[in-house]
């Protein structure tokens, strides 16, 4: 009996400890993959947003080439440069370097002769004579070619570099207008630094800026990523130790216009940060009892997915409710006002001006005043669902207010525009509608006009939109019209 008991006592026991040892394990077990769980987790957020910031970089620096590009082309049609550059008077081209210097927020302005010879620069470190002709950007500005390249040129370590012919009225190359933005200042590098990342500019594989302490000046040595970024053009994304530092790191190429890989570009962010923060949250965990670890674990996932759908939720309701109006589904009044801040500003970059059209419906309050406001409401949703069957999907139609809309049409020349708005015109006018078993026709009027080089902000387009309006209501209504200037 004794036998039994002890043999049933160790029994217990040996089951007692199996379990103590299973849910200790289990608890470890669930720490460890939690743990790895969050650290995978945040290593791929961490490489996400690097990539995207990556992306970002190299959108920036291709709106910059296009900034560049736009205002070579502007100053190489100026009559003023073009003047003084066949009268090769250097005064008055340092002045116009100088000027644009200044004027365009970039790092140099340069001129040359139609051999690639500098005659003038806003940049003392060039001097006048220096042979800037085997300068890809120059050779190809002086074989009829705009086109933009990296590297050093003047004072500058690293830049883009864009280059545009000077013609005369007879076409032929007089000289050449070459503008620069440097990559390697502690503007450009500090503005990356801000994002709390690590960055570093790469003339082919030797590092020209950097905020890692002691980097300029030294080369990559390191094959896989030359090869992948270098050779191949692509980005490269993966774990990389530089000064005996442990980064996860994006690498993305610099091209030339012509696709030529001339160099690179690094953003990263330290390991340790990332191991720090597991340490700190096994530091908090481990002292909580078992019951307790398994269920603040469970309640804080299950918690997060909760937040995490609701504020999906939220966002897209929000999103909608400043971006589309409830009645008719065009955009909103407030999405209106920074679609045309934002065309705006790229108007003043050099950019095209959009067809910018404001109609409204002919004699709206007579179908309010006759049939009801729901009737009102109704000619609303047909007249922009119509409307938007003709628009293309880049096309934005805007609810202003009332029954006053705005449309912006990219890339829509006036020939183009006088065509669209009367097709808009026949397709309003034909849609038949029903009220109290009575069909009827209803039409809108149109004025539409561009953003000019003496507006000061996009409000002005809409004044003389509206005077164009007012026009085509005095013309009989069911009509357009254009207006192109202030008076």
């Amino acid at each position: 009996m004794h036998n039994l008991k002890t043999s049933a006592f160790i029994t217990n026991a040996r089951l007692f400890c199996f379990i103590c040892l299973s849910v200790f394990l289990s608890i470890i077990i669930i720490i460890a993959v939690s743990l790895k769980t969050f650290e995978r987790d945040f290593i791929e957020t961490t490489t996400s947003e690097l990539e995207h910031i990556s992306a970002g970089i190299t959108s920036t620096l291709a709106a910059w080439g296009n900034v560049l590009k736009g205002s070579t082309q502007l100053i190489a049609e100026r009559p003023d440069v073009i003047a003084a550059l066949k009268k090769q008077d250097i005064d008055v081209m340092n002045k116009l370097a100088n000027s644009f210097y200044d004027m365009l927020d970039i790092s140099g302005a340069i001129f040359t002769d139609a051999n690639g010879i500098v005659l003038a620069s806003s940049d003392p470190a060039i001097q006048v004579g220096a042979d800037y002709s085997g300068l890809e950007a120059v050779d190809n500005a002086l074989h009829h070619i705009n086109s933009m390249c990296y590297g050093p040129i003047g004072s500058l370590r690293y830049s883009e570099i864009y280059a545009c012919p000077i013609k005369n009225r007879n076409g032929a190359i007089i000289g050449t207008i070459i503008l620069t933005y440097n990559l390697t200042g502690d503007s450009f590098v500090q503005l990356i630094h801000g994002y709390g990342i690590d960055c570093t500019i790469f003339s082919k594989n030797e590092r020209v800026a950097s905020t890692i302490p002691n980097d300029i000046g030294t080369k990559i040595n390191n094959a896989e990523i030359e090869n992948t970024v270098l050779a191949k053009g692509q980005v490269f994304v993966g774990r990389v130790q530089v000064k005996n530092i442990d980064f996860y790191s994006v690498y993305s190429p610099l091209k030339n216009e012509d696709g030529t890989v001339v160099g690179m570009f690094f953003v990263a962010r330290e390991v340790k940060a990332i191991k720090m923060v597991t340490a700190s949250i096994l530091r908090i965990i481990i002292p909580f009892c078992i019951i307790i670890s398994i269920g603040l674990i469970t309640a804080i996932t299950y918690r997060l997915g909760i937040n995490h759908r609701k504020l999906k939720l939220e966002t897209a309701m929000l999103e909608k409710q400043v971006n589309w109006d409830p009645l008719t589904n065009a955009n909103t009044r407030v999405f209106g006002i920074t679609e045309l801040e934002h065309f705006f500003s790229n108007f003043r970059r050099g950019f095209k001006s959009p067809a910018i059209i404001l109609f409204d419906v002919d004699n709206f309050k007579s179908i309010n005043d006759t049939y009801g406001h729901e009737a009102g409401d109704q000619v609303l949703k047909n007249i922009v669902s119509t409307i938007m069957a003709n628009c293309r999907t880049s096309d934005k139609i805007i609810r202003w207010g009332g029954d006053e809309f705005i449309g912006i049409f990219e890339g829509m020349q006036v020939d183009d525009c006088r065509m669209f708005t009367q097709k808009l015109l026949q397709a309003v006018s034909e849609a038949p509608m029903m009220f109290q078993e009575h069909e009827v026709h209803v039409t809108i009027s149109i004025g539409f006009s561009y953003f000019l080089e003496e507006d000061s902000t996009y409000k002005t387009v809409l004044s003389r939109a509206d005077k164009a309006l007012y026009q085509a209501k005095k013309h009989g209504k069911n009509t357009a019209a254009f207006e192109d200037s202030c008076n």
